[in-house]
């Protein structure tokens, strides 16, 4: 018998195991925000592991693991990546299962992270057990990284461990998440946005001549945004390399402007959220944001505001023909019969801190999940076991097993 099939079979014989490890990892609440109680349930389960385990606390309660195993070589050196921080489950009432039980119904699993991003947190885990298990060396060294504060941008989850040079020397990032098992993440957009504060000139409503209402003047400059976004959102982005398309998006995502029912208000905020493609360059974006206001302006003498850029993540781009694309490959057609195609997603990832800082290859696979950020998220049974049994092929293939 192969040691791949060695794996396999070690995974279906504990399958029990990898299950109740993925429930307890949903019935540990961690909202971003405090994601202590999960890293230090990770922290202890990658110890059982003999792994090297160091902890990155930014800010207090906001906890990352580290946990580094050393191969025989050293080479390659690839990072794994799983987030554990989780939306908030909204109103519970609305769930057919409770959000943090972890319950099993109908050959899924239910709870919130159950699709984004803990069956990828339990799969990485697992995956490296079972060839831990079995007494199989690796050539290369694996930094392990469970984050928090993914779902808030990553400045002070996976940021920060890339701030304290945790990246250096890896070759290649496994990003490890939910998906549809049919695709490979290569590259996704960077996000950026603005927030636009209008400024007008208070005034009792029995009065209002003598007042400027900044929620009037930020209606048409709404009005000419939604122009520029009606623009942007036809973009269009060929990922080279796959047959993907890219998206650009814009969105006004807040109009906030009130002091009291009887008077004129002399601020309105506007918020834009951007996402930008690889054929996309910040400045210009920037740009496009000074020309609709420089226009408004000439137009309305009386019109005045304050621009404040907010940046986001830079986005990221890497080979769809890289090795590491080519390990998930292999592993994922031996264990589902599906060879994934490496696409580029319009979404923004916390990924693109890696690539932009070391221009190295990055892939993101997963399989199954249903309903991230909604009410009854869940996941398969056997897609929690799937996702297992990839990653520790993928480990094998890609570190080198004696």
């Amino acid at each position: 018998m192969s040691l791949e099939d060695k794996v396999l079979e070690y995974v279906d014989r504990h399958r029990d195991e990898v299950i109740s490890f993925m429930r307890r990892l949903l019935r540990t609440e961690s909202i971003t925000g405090d994601e202590s109680e999960i890293g230090s349930l990770m922290a202890e389960e990658c110890r059982k592991d003999s792994l090297e385990v160091e902890l990155v606390e930014p800010m207090e309660n906001r906890v990352s693991v580290v946990a580094r195993y050393r191969g025989t070589t050293g080479k390659p050196t690839v990072m794994m990546y799983s987030h554990y921080d989780v939306v908030p489950p909204g109103n519970a009432s609305t769930w057919t299962h409770p959000p943090f039980a972890g319950e099993i119904a109908d050959g899924q699993i239910w709870g919130r992270g159950a699709s984004d991003n803990k069956v990828a947190t339990c799969g990485l885990t697992m995956a490296f057990r079972a060839v831990r298990s079995l007494g199989i060396g690796l050539r290369g060294d694996i930094v392990f990284t469970h984050v928090g504060d993914e779902e808030r941008g990553g400045e002070h989850g996976y940021r920060a461990i890339l701030d304290r040079g945790y990246g250096e020397g890896v070759d290649c990032l496994f990003y490890a998440h939910g998906g549809a098992g049919d695709q490979i993440g290569v590259a996704a957009n960077g996000s950026r946005g603005c927030t636009i504060n209008v400024k007008g000139k208070s005034a009792h409503t029995s009065s209002l001549e003598d007042g400027v209402n900044a929620v009037v003047k930020a209606a048409e400059l709404i009005r000419r945004l939604q122009r520029l976004g009606d623009e942007v959102n036809s973009r269009r982005y060929r990922l080279p390399g796959t047959d993907s398309i890219m998206k650009s998006r814009f969105s006004i995502n807040k109009c906030v402007g009130y002091v009291a029912d009887n008077n004129v208000p002399d601020l309105c905020e506007i918020r834009v959220d951007r996402r930008f493609t690889p054929a996309e360059d910040p400045e210009r974006i920037d740009g496009e944001f000074r020309e609709v206001i420089e226009g408004l302006k000439a137009d309305d003498q009386n019109f005045d505001c304050e621009l404040i850029i907010r940046p986001g993540n830079p986005g990221s781009s890497s080979p769809a023909s890289s090795e590491i694309v080519r390990s998930i490959q292999r592993a994922a057609e031996k264990v589902t019969g599906i060879r994934p195609k490496p696409v580029g997603g319009s979404h923004s990832s916390d990924h693109a801190y890696f690539v932009s800082r070391y221009h190295k290859p990055v892939a993101s696979y997963g399989i199954g999940g249903v309903g991230g950020h909604s009410a009854d998220e869940h996941i398969g049974v056997e897609d929690v076991i799937s996702t297992t049994k990839v990653y520790a092929l993928v480990m094998l293939g890609l570190l080198g097993a004696e």
